[in-house]
């Protein structure tokens, strides 16, 4: 198969996961209130929850080199985020990290928006480790050096995220109440 078609078939691929993450992401948080039954399910959707993301920004990502790289001219424009990964990265961490922030909201049915302050300031371990692990997912991909140990660190922090963000809002419930 040559570099065009290989493209072409994981932009497909990568559509069709993104179709499937939304509806798994849906499911998730129509019903994350029914996996605090038990704190290893809890965590264990969690983290399930994230290592979809952090595949989908991998595909993603990945396939946004092969685009680059196979169909647009080699002027300085268009490589602007591949000569730039750590930029890049950045700025899209920060969007992923007030997204993040939202979805605490929508967790705690509006209440976590009533104490914004608070929130941020416990959730801030958890959110400086999802940060890490999104901007080392984005750079690495980006600068093609994502290998596989790189990828079980990168998911290994997400798991610790998983626990974290947990706990969290497991405390942040008990003590609003």
């Amino acid at each position: 198969m040559d570099t065009k078609n290989k493209t072409i078939a994981f932009g497909v691929t990568f559509a069709l996961l993104l179709i499937l993450a939304y509806f798994e992401s849906r499911l998730f948080l129509e019903n994350i209130r029914s996996f605090f039954v038990s704190p290893v399910l809890t965590v264990a959707m969690f983290f399930t929850n994230n290592v979809i993301a952090v595949s989908l920004i991998i595909v993603g990502m990945s396939f946004y080199v092969m685009v680059v790289k196979t169909f647009l001219p080699k002027r300085g424009f268009e490589y602007v985020v591949l000569n730039h990964p750590r930029l890049f990265a950045m700025v899209f961490t920060g969007i992923i990290l007030v997204s993040s922030v939202v979805r605490v909201g929508v967790i705690m049915g509006g209440r976590a928006m009533d104490m914004i302050t608070t929130t941020m300031a416990i959730f801030l371990p958890h959110g400086i480790l999802e940060a890490y692990g999104i901007y080392t997912t984005v750079h690495r991909t980006l600068t093609e050096r994502l290998t596989g140990r790189v990828l079980v660190l990168i998911y290994f922090i997400f798991f610790m995220a998983a626990i974290l963000e947990v706990g969290f809002v497991v405390a942040l419930v008990f003590f609003a109440s």
